[in-house]
């Protein structure tokens, strides 16, 4: 390995905390990682992508469902059942540490990715990857739901060398795309090998913030406006539009979007309109027709006109953006959108921009939970903490890309948090596994409220870092991975017991306290844990044969009841 990826891969390494693991394995958590890092906009563990030992031919597999990754055909079932439509990634991964691209190894990695869509599995493989495999299944049972297209297959091929289209692994490559083409299955079919250099770079992209160059020329500067550095509106050239929402591949980047409240709605009516005047003469039109793009960025720096963009968002623009992005020919180059630039670091500014951005769509005001003010103080709460206790609530994706020092695992999202203060200390750790949105409309309410004292977000993300930090320690069985949730409410009830703490203030600075300085002593905090495995050992026990140490279990209310059962009696 050259010295460049091999310190990439330390500091990965070092940033996932998974320094005892080998090193063929830290490095296919690490290609998982660069690969999903732009097809998937939240933090993830790297762990639940990996095939892990006793595979065949493919190292990596992620199923990403309405921007969800799928775990398990239960979680699928809540997600169609609360879906109109259902858009679908399938992204496979191979990582090889070897200094060249291996026919052997490609022919290993397509033979077992095209087993993986037959009927039952030729091939043997290990239960993370027959899971996966009983989740396709189950998934194209619900196939009238790709209204928006059929799935999307992407694979990925990793070394440390050089890829030089050698015509040897060409051949095999387009004999294999050719089949996965002919059984009619997928929208679109990816292969993309990724060697020596593209890792790196796409390494570096996950630590540092977006920045792209484009020419605006048929721009105004606004008048000043409070808590705006600079604003401007105008038209921007399509051509270079591209260049702000898509990558040298042409693909792209989902992670612009994370604010735009909905995430493209693929083949709607509207889209089909945007699509069709974008591939005819009236396209020169589309200035007087669209309502056009808003970007929302913290740093902009401009030469004459030419703006150089860092740090940004498109708050609205999604479904624009994606038709112009696949609809896109070379000779659309008369093609004008209506863009609107807000440079601001201020919060409430960058708050009221996306509701009033999105006020005129059709927008459950649900969308908005994760822009209300708690979330800045649970901020600078998280990160008040020192030494072994700080955390890093990531109110925005990438927010702590470019931040040094600053370990994945360590970074908490507004999706995790939600889980994890629902399963703690609203009790209802089976919701959260399984389709945990339902939850949304609690909140403003026992969920983020505007008058909750912030400790308690920090306590629920702190006990799930712990625990998390017990599983990759091998402190505890990872078997138990699945009642993860069940485990964080166990612990409270535990130490609120042990130490007589009132219950009903549970979310006091007193009972916080305690849970916390408990859960930064890792040996205290495994023995809690340890209490709180055998008490989900005896919940299962008393709820019968029936039930098992499965994801199934972990998601039931009767597992959740008999769980608080056994512990008041403990």
């Amino acid at each position: 390995m050259d010295p460049v990826t091999n310190s990439l891969l330390k500091d990965f390494v070092t940033s996932q905390q998974i320094g005892s693991k080998d090193e063929a394995t830290q490095f296919e958590h690490f290609v998982n990682y660069v690969v999903l890092f732009d097809l998937f906009t939240e933090e993830f563990d790297v762990e639940a992508i990996a095939t892990g030992a006793g595979e065949f031919g493919i190292d990596g597999i992620s199923i990403i469902v309405n921007d969800t990754m799928v775990e398990d055909e239960e979680q699928l079932d809540d997600l169609a059942e609360n879906a109109n439509a259902l858009s679908v990634q399938f992204v496979f991964t191979q990582a090889k540490t070897s200094k060249s691209f291996d026919a052997g190894d490609l022919s290993k990695f397509l033979i077992a990715v095209n087993d993986f869509f037959s009927d039952s599995l030729a091939l043997v493989q290990n239960e993370r990857v027959q899971t996966q495999h009983k989740i396709k299944s189950k998934l194209y049972q619900y196939a009238a739901k790709f209204v928006r297209g059929l799935p999307h297959l992407l694979l990925f091929y990793a070394t440390t060398g050089s890829w030089q289209n050698d015509a040897n692994l060409m051949a095999i490559r387009d004999a294999y795309l050719k089949t996965f083409e002919s059984k009619h299955i997928f929208d679109k079919i990816e292969f993309s090998p990724i060697d020596g250099s593209r890792l790196q770079k796409l390494y570096f992209q996950t630590k540092n913030a977006i920045k792209v160059g484009v020419q605006f020329p048929s721009n105004i500067a606004l008048p000043p406006i409070v808590g705006v550095r600079e604003a401007y509106i105008g038209v921007l050239s399509a051509l270079e539009y591209l260049k702000l929402i898509t990558d040298e591949h042409g693909t792209v980047r989902r992670r612009l979007f994370f604010d735009n409240i909905r995430d493209f709605q693929g083949e709607t009516g509207v889209n089909k309109s945007i699509a069709d005047t974008i591939a005819s003469s009236r396209r020169i039109e589309f200035p007087l027709r669209n309502n056009g793009i808003t970007i929302v960025s913290r740093n902009l720096q401009r030469v004459g006109n030419e703006f150089q963009i860092e740090d940004f968002q498109i708050v609205n623009g999604c479904q624009t953006s994606h038709v112009i992005a696949s609809k896109w020919q070379a000779d659309y180059v008369d093609m004008l959108i209506p863009v609107k630039i807000i440079v601001t670091e201020d919060e409430e500014v960058t708050k009221n921009v996306i509701i009033a951005s999105n006020s005129q769509n059709d927008v459950d005001q649900d969308s908005f939970w994760a822009l209300d003010p708690i979330h800045k103080k649970i901020e600078i709460y998280l990160e008040s903490k020192t030494g072994d206790g700080v955390l890093f609530y990531e109110r925005r994706p990438g927010q702590y890309n470019a931040v040094p020092n600053v370990e994945k695992v360590r970074v908490v999202t507004k999706d995790a948090l939600l889980k994890n203060f629902a399963s703690i200390f609203v009790e209802e750790p089976n919701q959260v596994g399984r389709y945990y949105k339902d939850l949304i409309p609690r909140i403003g309410k026992d969920i983020f409220n505007a008058h909750h004292e912030v400790n308690a977000y920090y306590t629920a993300a702190y006990v799930a870092f712990r625990l998390e930090w017990l599983f990759r320690n091998k402190k505890l069985d990872s078997t138990y991975k699945p009642f993860r949730f069940q485990l964080g409410m166990a612990a409270r009830l535990l130490i609120e017991r042990s130490h007589g703490l009132d219950p009903k203030k549970k979310l006091s600075k007193l009972n916080c306290d305690t849970i916390d300085k408990i859960m930064l002593d890792p040996e205290a905090s495994l023995l809690v844990f340890e209490r709180a495995v055998a008490s989900v050992d005896e919940a299962i026990r008393q709820l019968g044969s029936q039930v098992g140490l499965d994801r199934r279990t972990a998601k039931m209310r009767d597992m959740r009841d008999m769980l608080r059962t056994v512990l008041a009696s403990t």
